[in-house]
């Protein structure tokens, strides 16, 4: 190896030396150092013991052994500040400035004299104690910046929770409004009577449906439910209890016999074990006959073409899902040409105002006495607007459902 070779390689290690020692003396006293903090907590707690030395020097008749501790203890000292010190100007961009500032004076004339043992002044160590300031404002500083960073971590953490909201809010608009649809929107064509409906969910999904269905015969199925619970358990619930009432409808002749498999089916396919209240009738458009069976539902009303209304009478079965094995007794009444029966849900008779009143079957039993003419949809129209009125802006408590079917006689609808 050559002279100017080995020359090459001894400056890039003292180069690579010197480049270490400025790494590890600004992770020291750097304000952003690794280990700034607990090195300056060190130095001013080496303040602190150093004046508490020089008051001890000053007790007269010492004994010898403590004289030699405390002159120990000001070597110690001494060496550690003489170490800071070069630290600093080490790291300093601008040495002389350095030197030459108020906190160079003072952290040199701290230890300086010892070296030159003329006089002592070491009572400037106090002066020392000003850098709690600085350590103060660089924790002050670290903690602002911690602060900024974690409210910048916690806004965008809210704007990704505020985007999936708004992604989930938008799929729950979605499944509501696939929900509305898979309900009938007109009545079955039928001789002689007309038939309304409407659904209004009280959170996005709601737990109420309702449906017609065509049977054989002139005959019309009407079903209207009430899922126990609200939000998305209760619409799945709800799909599921009315897809299986729709298939079994045309499979049995009797309401009772056809609630009675809906809930055996449902019992076997329940792992949330929800429940659902049922009204289902089956109605003949040619005769007027009504037959039907309860699970638990609120009696429907029937208002006959001489203005009394009446809820319609005969036991019932428990609700659906809740039990296996239940019976559902079937129950019949005829319709009179003019007669109209009402169908409902708790929603309607439990809404409730800003007192906390309920709206109650007298004024359900009110209004649909209060409306001697008009059609099916027109009542379905004024029991909702009474009930919205009567609420004054009050939170819906429940989904609210009504079906209301108007008959009259084959002859009576060939005449008109």
């Amino acid at each position: 190896m050559s002279v100017s070779e080995a020359d090459t390689q001894n400056r890039e290690k003292t180069a690579r030396h010197r480049s270490s020692i400025r790494a590890l003396a600004a992770s020291l006293v750097d304000p952003g150092g690794r280990y700034a903090g607990p090195f300056e907590t060190f130095i001013l707690a080496l303040v602190a013991l150093s004046v508490a030395s020089i008051v001890l020097e000053a007790i007269p008749n010492l004994p010898g052994w403590a004289v030699r501790t405390l002159w120990l203890g000001e070597v110690f000292v001494v060496a550690v500040f003489s170490l800071e010190y070069l630290l600093r100007l080490s790291v300093a961009r601008q040495k002389i400035k350095f030197i030459v500032s108020f906190q160079g004076v003072v952290d040199l004339l701290s230890f300086a004299p010892f070296y030159l043992a003329a006089f002592d002044t070491r009572w400037l160590r106090l002066l020392r104690m000003l850098r709690l300031l600085r350590v103060l404002k660089l924790r002050t500083h670290i903690l602002e910046e911690t602060v900024t960073r974690r409210t910048s971590e916690l806004a965008e953490k809210n704007g990704l929770l505020e985007r999936a909201q708004a992604q989930l809010n938008a799929e729950l608009d979605l499944a509501r409004a696939l929900q509305i649809a898979m309900l009938p929107a007109t009545f079955p064509a039928a001789e002689g009577c007309a038939g309304a409906a409407r659904m209004i969910p009280a959170t996005t999904m709601g737990g109420d449906f309702y449906d017609f269905i065509p049977l054989t015969d002139g005959r019309i199925g009407l079903v209207i439910a009430d899922v126990a619970g609200k939000g998305v358990p209760a619409a799945f619930f709800m799909a599921v209890a009315r897809t299986s009432l729709r298939e079994l409808a045309r499979a049995h002749a009797s309401p009772g016999a056809c609630l009675a498999h809906a809930n055996q089916e449902l019992c076997a396919q329940n792992p949330l074990d929800l429940f659902v209240t049922v009204f289902y009738c089956i109605f003949d458009a040619l005769t007027g006959m009504l037959r039907y069976a309860n699970g638990g539902h609120n009696p429907p009303y029937l208002r006959h073409a001489d203005g009394s209304v009446e809820s319609l009478s005969g036991v019932g079965g428990l609700v659906l899902g809740a039990m296996r094995e239940m019976e559902y007794p079937d129950h019949a009444v005829q319709l009179r040409p003019g007669d109209r029966l009402v169908l409902y849900t708790d929603g309607v008779t439990e809404a409730f105002n800003v007192a906390n009143e309920a709206y109650g079957e007298q004024r359900l039993m009110a209004e649909i006495q209060g409306h001697p003419v008009g059609t099916a949809v027109s009542l379905v129209d004024g029991i909702c607007h009474g009930v919205e009125e009567f609420a004054a802006g009050a939170p819906q408590s429940d989904d609210i459902t009504l079906v209301v079917l108007d008959w009259r006689s084959g002859a009576a609808a060939a005449h008109a």
